[in-house]
């Protein structure tokens, strides 16, 4: 792990991930990052394009809490890719993922992690794809400057194949 980055979670929202975290025994760090990373490999939420980045909106009734994250440089990366595609703060990702998408992730999750500690690997952790294949590509067409995301293995890897 490399890089550092802070946000702002409500309680509320800690204790829910906090409680799945101890129940998979995983880290509460690569819950949320393979939230966020499902969410948007999954088109939970639109692309908004030319449009200002949304924040999460104060409420008194629940009180955030300050959130250090430690992440590898490509989740840092992804993470930033999602703020620009979806228009949202990190703090807003996080409160979206977990109105919108958490129970459907929890289940998804629950079962990969039941199906790697059957085929007794040693650890619980999802494979490669799932976790680490992020790139990106910079190159020109016809004179002009392109970036292309993979969130996935590029399909050179694949040997062109869809993924």
């Amino acid at each position: 792990m490399d890089f550092e980055t802070t946000t702002c979670i409500s309680y509320n929202h800690l204790e829910i991930l906090s409680s799945y975290s101890e129940k998979m025994n995983i880290p509460l760090r690569t819950l949320i990052v393979y939230l966020i990373m499902y969410s948007a490999k999954h088109e939970k939420n639109q692309v908004n394009a030319f449009k200002r980045v949304a924040y999460r909106k104060r409420n008194p009734e629940n009180p955030w809490k300050r959130l250090h994250l430690v992440v590898y440089y490509s989740e840092y990366e992804f993470f930033l890719d999602v703020k620009k595609l979806w228009k949202m703060s990190l703090a807003k990702i996080i409160e979206f993922c977990m109105e919108n998408v958490l129970d459907e992730f929890i289940q998804y999750f629950s079962k990969l992690i039941k199906e790697i500690n059957t085929d007794n690997y040693p650890h619980n952790f999802p494979s490669y794809y799932e976790n680490r294949s992020y790139t990106f590509d910079f190159h020109r067409e016809k004179g002009i400057h392109c970036l292309k995301f993979y969130w996935g293995p590029p399909p050179e890897i694949l040997g062109k194949q869809n993924i």
